[in-house]
């Protein structure tokens, strides 16, 4: 703030800046820090004594509804979700965090130095020609005579863009100091008040600055209307606003998306909507806080300042309650629908970056998706039935609905490789849950020397991997045992002996076992493989009812023992219920609106994927276990990390397993019964290639888990399983009928993908 009297100012000296608070007071050196979650703020400690957790492991929740949310995290059928659901105070947030989400108007005191490396860097990159675009539209102000205010306001302002670190752009008000200091008192209240991260709106400085909003109430509507009745208002929108605001807008834009650069989009989106449209006799750069103004009792405040052009700590902001590393991904599903449909002749981009943008898009949606159903079934505190409904139907969402459009591709082209495509995916799940098993079990392992998980959980979800990897594979045993063995070419061979009799005998090649007969005989698949596969489909799903009853119902004290009890008495105790980001209403409305996205973004990857695999040269079998299979499961991984970090590797071991039964024991039975309500092609019999992977996955797996321990030696040769099991597949040869470049045929006719089906 500065006034006529500015009293004791805030200097700069060589480098260094030293800054006055101009909103509220800090503790002095002495003072003890405050808490990460504040002293006036319940705070629920479920701390588990028994072996199955790690006593030193403390569950933290704000609120009753984040309490529900750690618990929903060890029940077997539920999301685990590490992401907050509900917004919480910043005033229990660290400063770190609160300097995250502060406007650009608020200044607080720190000393530091701006001659920073990656201040230099911003100069060089964005500085020096943002700072002679506004000396060149300042001199054509001047050309124009009657606009060298806003051509004095261009230099000043080219000034300030070269280098803006530790400099203050203030906005100068003709309002006497007692209108300022009632506006200050009356608005101190709400900046003592319970503000939450939604609040803290990027560039909207009236929910931040305590004396931005009243102070102005006099004299902007004046100042409004004289400033539209200026003439040479109409020459600064017409001849500079476009241009300075384009290059703001594209170097907000590059910011933005580098995440740690948000501080530089800070100030160019305050130059966008508010600096650039202020009258020039307004706005007053300064290298120092405070503005000595002697003409009428003017005064000023500070509207724009930083010292920094990078700060690491912005990969913890949060827009609307998602991550801003995932809110930006959400550029991905733009951008691969806009080129998708209205670029249908690849003009702008080929086939296969379509592919790809595509694939990335689904990394955002899912984590979505994940959100909107741990928030729905979490805030309104629904029973547990109705908690494992919507993560076995939605939380299946992303997968199911991408295998139904790569099946019905498939269906319409006659090529078996959407199929197969499909199959590799479904198998890729199972076969790399090693994958966010074995980061978390790293990740942790190297921060913790020793991380223990509960091996009760872990050996229910065992029992239902062995009896998902048995219900879905039956049929490819079967159809192992008692597949009939053809081939695409045989010669007759005659032996000739004299010692022995003369045998005749065939050399073939190309042979396959196959369920279909000479010329497509589906009577051995329809009599026994096929009422084998839906006695399977119908079986596994109660296979899962069970699990989630006698895991969350007959059996639950057994295997959470004290954790539930200490639980539901922290629960009791809380305080609030707190607030959640999102609204049953609005969760419902994302639900839908990601559903239609991932339709359309699986729409594109299936008119897509065969120019990638061409000109990728990877087999669809390495496409399948690995692009197909793992980027729906990214967010999992990374949830599973953060759980590890915070010494709970125990839900990092358990959102691989639980996302591999869910495959099993949910997706594989709808995408079953979809092809029996609408045939596709779908045949639940997987190569045999995947058939021993998953096997093999799963018995280490179960082994390595025995102990209930885990460290990042154990974690490594995990990640290392899966690692040698996707060089494998780099290395696999897949069958013609699992090909896409060509279809198979014979002569002039294309074989129809049932007739042949290779194991």
């Amino acid at each position: 703030m500065a006034a006529e009297n500015p009293g004791k100012a805030s200097v700069v000296e060589d480098v260094m800046v030293t800054i006055e608070d101009q909103t509220e007071s800090h503790p002095s050196a002495g003072d003890k820090p405050r808490s990460r979650t504040g002293a006036h703020k319940p705070t629920h400690n479920l701390q588990g004594e028994s072996a199955s957790f790690d006593k030193s492991f403390i569950f933290v929740a704000e609120n009753e509804i984040e309490a529900h949310r750690i618990s929903n995290n060890y029940k077997f059928g539920l999301k685990k979700w590490k992401s907050h659901v509900t917004s919480r105070p910043l005033a229990t947030r660290s400063e770190i965090v609160q300097d995250l989400y502060a406007d650009v108007s608020k200044v607080r005191r720190i000393k530091v130095t701006t001659l920073r490396f990656f201040n230099i860097v911003y100069t060089l990159l964005f500085g020096w020609w943002v700072a002679l675009a506004y000396c060149l539209i300042g001199c054509l102000m001047f050309i124009t005579i009657l606009g060298k205010e806003y051509g004095f306001l261009c230099f000043r302002l080219a000034d300030y863009f070269l280098w803006p670190f530790g400099k203050f752009i203030h906005q100068v008000h003709h309002v006497p100091l007692h209108v300022v200091a009632q506006s200050y008192n009356g608005l101190k209240a709400k900046e003592n008040g319970d503000l939450h991260e939604k609040d803290y709106l990027l560039g909207n400085e009236n929910n931040l600055s305590p004396n931005a909003p009243q102070i102005r109430v006099s004299t902007c509507s004046l100042q409004r209307k004289s400033y539209w009745k200026l003439p040479e208002t109409y020459l600064w929108l017409l001849f500079g606003v476009p241009v300075l605001w384009l290059l703001h807008a594209v170097i907000w834009f590059i910011c933005w998306l580098l995440v740690v650069t948000i501080p530089v989009a800070k100030i160019n989106s305050k130059m966008m909507l508010r600096i650039m449209f202020m009258r020039p006799q307004e706005v007053k750069v300064e290298h120092h806080g405070v503005l000595v103004l002697n003409q009428q009792k003017r005064h000023s405040e500070i509207i724009m300042f930083t010292h920094q052009a990078v700060n690491v700590y912005y990969y913890k902001l949060t827009v609307d309650g998602i991550n801003v590393i995932l809110f930006n991904l959400l550029l991905f599903v733009i951008l691969s629908l806009v080129l998708g449909y209205a670029d249908q002749e690849n003009v702008i981009v080929d086939a296969t970056a379509k592919c790809v943008l595509a694939v990335f898009a689904i990394i955002p949606l899912t984590y979505y998706v994940g959100m909107a159903i741990t928030g729905e079934y979490v805030s309104a505190q629904s029973s547990f039935a109705v908690g494992a409904i919507l993560n076995a139907t939605f939380g299946s969402m992303v997968e199911v609905i991408l295998f139904i459009i790569m099946l019905k591709k498939g269906r319409d082209t006659g090529q078996e490789c959407y199929q197969e495509l499909v199959k590799s995916s479904l198998a890729g799940t199972l076969a790399c849950l090693h994958f966010p098993q074995g980061m978390s079990m790293v990740v942790g392992g190297l921060k913790y020397r020793m991380q223990n998980f509960n091996p009760k959980s872990a050996n229910i979800s065992s029992a239902l991997l062995f009896v998902s990897i048995a219900g879905v594979f039956a049929p490819t045993v079967f159809s192992l045992l008692y597949g009939d063995l053809q081939c695409e070419d045989c010669q007759s061979v005659t032996s000739v002996s004299s010692n022995f009799t003369n045998v005749t005998g065939f050399h073939c090649k190309g042979c396959f076992k196959s369920v279909f007969g000479i010329g497509g005989n589906r009577v051995m698949y329809d009599s026994k493989v096929a009422p084998l596969a839906y006695s399977c489909a119908f079986i596994l799903p109660i296979a899962y009812i069970i699990g989630l009853i006698f895991t969350m119902r007959t059996h639950s004290s057994e295997i959470y023992e004290e954790f539930e009890t200490q639980l539901k008495e922290e629960i009791g105790k809380a305080a609030e219920h707190g607030s959640a980001h999102w609204s049953i209403i609005k969760s419902v409305i994302i639900l839908l609106l990601c559903a239609a996205a991932i339709a359309l973004c699986g729409d594109i990857i299936s008119e897509n994927i065969q120019p990638l695999l061409q000109e990728s040269g990877m087999s669809e079998y390495f496409i399948g276990v690995t692009m197909l299979s793992l980027v729906a499961e990214l967010p999992e991984v990374v949830n599973g990390i953060q759980f590890a970090l915070q010494n709970n590797v125990n839900l990092g071991i358990e959102i691989g397993s639980s996302t591999a039964i869910q495959v099993c024991l949910v997706q594989v039975p709808m995408l079953v019964l979809v092809d029996v309500i609408y045939p596709m092609g779908f045949h639940l019999i997987f190569a045999e290639v995947h058939f021993w992977a998953v096997i093999f996955s799963v018995i280490v797996i179960n082994y390595i888990f025995q102990d209930g321990k885990s460290d990042y030696f154990q974690g490594t040769i995990v990640v290392f399983i899966y690692v040698l099991l996707m060089v494998m597949y780099v290395f696999t040869l897949p069958p013609d009928n699992a090909v896409c470049a060509v279809p198979y045929s014979n002569g002039s006719e294309t074989i129809n993908s049932s007739q042949s089906f290779l194991i």
